[in-house]
């Protein structure tokens, strides 16, 4: 998402030539959120959070694979379909601190101790690695910061990353809640039980 982030204005800029699209595409956060923030709950209580959270990265995904494979070249078609694209992904991003919690009560019935330390410098490392990446990304497809304007190669090259990369990052990161991170909703119910019981 940092890294998606970071590519908007030069996809804005440099791809669509509009970066006034740019300030109504991030206004776009605010009703997502609130949209969301009516419904997440309700959802992640009656399916599971890790059930709703894969399938908001699947969605996401395969919403901005279709987006690279269109290559949209109207700015607001662009901005409604990356708004759709969103959804999935802000669904993940308001349940993950509900994700960390159930994984320090799984560490806590298991005995193995704190968590949250290594999950926090986990972060980090990662905003770090994401603040770099972008501009690393631009380099290997050839943006020239001296340019008074892009090559149309590097300009594809920007609405691809802006678009295929999430599609990757957010698939993988679906499968790996579907087939790695192992807190079903039934497995939190269930630990949740047995804290309850022990701390009675």
């Amino acid at each position: 998402s940092l890294m998606s982030q970071g590519i908007n204005q030069y996809l804005f800029a440099d791809y669509f030539k509009n970066t006034a699209a740019l300030s109504v595409y991030s206004l776009l956060m605010l009703p997502c959120v609130l949209v969301l923030s009516a419904v997440s709950t309700k959802l992640a209580v009656k399916y599971g959070k890790k059930e709703c959270s894969l399938i908001g990265m699947f969605i996401s995904a395969g919403l901005y694979f279709i987006i690279g494979v269109l290559h949209v070249k109207n700015v607001w078609l662009f901005v409604g379909l990356a708004f759709l694209a969103m959804i999935g992904m802000y669904f993940f991003q308001m349940q993950c601190w509900a994700l960390v919690t159930d994984v320090i009560d799984d560490m806590e019935v298991k005995n193995h101790g704190t968590v949250y330390g290594m999950y926090s410098f986990a972060r980090k490392i990662g905003q770090a690695i994401a603040g770099g990446l972008s501009g690393w990304a631009l380099g290997w497809i050839g943006y020239d910061e001296l340019a008074t304007s892009q090559t149309q190669e590097v300009a594809n090259g920007i609405y691809n990353l802006s678009t295929f990369f999430p599609a990757i990052i957010y698939a993988l990161c679906g499968l790996a809640l579907l087939l790695i991170y192992p807190l079903s909703k039934a497995k939190v119910e269930a630990n949740v039980k047995e804290l309850e019981s022990r701390r009675k």
